[in-house]
């Protein structure tokens, strides 16, 4: 059962997956979350959250200029 990305294409994938959604099927059982936990995370600042993204998205940049791999080359 050897099998290779080039062994599907867009129309025979689809067949493939015979009307089921393997990805919702891994998914765990949906849970709650307290409500203190959602209450916490509305009182986050819009531009604190932005700052952490901007810092999130500059160690990405500079990992890649160090390492060429990180960029899928």
């Amino acid at each position: 059962d050897r099998v290779q990305p080039s062994d599907f294409t867009v129309h025979t994938a689809v067949d493939a997956l015979a009307g089921r959604d393997p990805w919702a099927e891994a998914m765990p059982a949906p849970q709650q979350l307290p409500a203190d936990l959602i209450e916490h995370g509305r009182t986050i600042p819009v531009a604190r959250v932005a700052a952490m993204h901007e810092g999130k998205r500059r160690a990405r940049a500079r990992r890649e200029q160090s390492d060429p791999r990180e960029r899928g080359g």
